[in-house]
């Protein structure tokens, strides 16, 4: 049976009488934000799965801004089978001193892509934190970039060494994980074009950024590591760093670890760019020295480099951060970038930054 998880009947009915939930009076909200799902909070007069406020996420096929940017809605499969390999590995991905955390996934129905998960409160992203006037400090940037690089170079470590298992092998069959990469790597030439640039070096790059996307079974990548997709939990006093949740992992598949490298940093650029300097570096910083030290396998700066560039000509029009001529500047940042990767050049001015920041291990 199928319910239109869009509306708050369909969805009343769909909690009622398909999962037989006690759904406490006024208990739904529809949040705001998201991309491509229609998100919901639901309170309860009794548990489900021990928690007595969830969140439902009903994929959509395509983007809320843009219809003709179709993305599967088997997607959300990928999410909650990534949600579980992340908290049964938890004791691998973090120790003590890991504030990183990923929501609970309860319940995941493929004929009404219907994705339930526990809901971890109401908080602001780091998108929210390091737009703010002022934004947050310095220290709490250095540790949330040092929290994140850590957990990131575990999962990769998990992923390779867990490649050849089922649960794993699953990530595989991500297509849409793959294809959503492809299309954001397509507006690469048409950004660039924007602002005047027509380099040869676009369509090669494209081309081999396309490639390893689509084929790559290098390690488990959580693939849309950027700052809207982090929430920071703090104390009661707003003063201390208590949880950092890593939300959204519906790209998550296997592939280049350069896509997590080139989003996150590519986001710590922007951020120094244009919103702070000191907190925008020291999280970049934070991030590489923490990223080398965990990590297994040596880091491959040019591929590193190309996804900073890749993320830089994407998303510095999208963010509409600066003026014209600000933003024309860091698009051919992003253009140099690639030719750094393509020469192997390590004292490029990225590709340098790099070196220098994972080597103060």
């Amino acid at each position: 049976m199928t319910f239109d998880l869009k509306t708050e009947e369909g969805l009343l009915s769909y909690l009622t009488k398909h999962l037989s939930l006690d759904v406490a009076p006024n208990g739904v909200k529809r949040l705001s934000g998201g991309f491509v799902n229609v998100t919901w909070r639901v309170g309860l007069n009794a548990p489900y799965h021990g928690h007595t406020s969830i969140i439902l996420k009903h994929a959509q096929p395509h983007l809320s801004s843009d219809i003709d940017f179709k993305i599967g809605v088997e997607r959300s499969a990928y999410e909650y089978q990534a949600l579980k390999i992340v908290s049964a590995n938890s004791s691998l991905l973090g120790s003590s001193d890991i504030r990183v955390s990923v929501p609970e996934g309860l319940h995941y129905d493929v004929v009404n892509n219907a994705l339930i998960m526990q809901d971890v409160g109401t908080m602001k992203t780091l998108l929210d934190y390091v737009t703010a006037k002022p934004p947050i400090s310095a220290e709490i940037a250095s540790l949330v970039g040092s929290q994140i690089g850590a957990f990131i170079a575990r999962l990769h470590n998990l992923g390779r060494e867990n490649k050849d298992k089922d649960d794993f092998k699953f990530f595989s069959g991500n297509i849409v994980g793959r294809t959503t990469a492809d299309q954001l790597y397509q507006t690469i030439i048409p950004n660039a074009a924007k602002y005047g640039i027509d380099d040869p070096i676009l369509p090669i790059v494209v081309k081999e950024l396309v490639e390893e996307v689509m084929n790559s079974e290098e390690t488990l990548i959580m693939a849309d590591l950027w700052s809207g997709n982090i929430l920071l939990q703090f104390d009661e006093n707003s003063t201390e760093l208590t949880r950092i949740w890593l939300v959204d992992w519906e790209l998550c598949k296997y592939g280049p670890p350069s896509l997590d490298m080139g989003y996150f940093l590519g986001d710590c650029f922007l951020v120094a760019r244009f919103q702070d300097q000191l907190v925008g570096t020291s999280m970049r910083q934070a991030y590489l020295k923490s990223y080398a030290r965990n990590v297994k396998e040596p880091i491959n700066y040019a591929k590193a480099t190309a996804g900073i560039g890749a993320h830089l000509v994407m998303w510095t029009d999208f963010m509409k951060w600066g003026n014209d001529e600000e933003r024309e500047e860091f698009v051919k940042k992003g253009v140099e970038a690639f030719h750094e990767a393509n020469e192997d050049n390590r004292n490029g001015e990225i590709t340098s930054i790099l070196v220098k920041e994972a080597s103060r291990t």
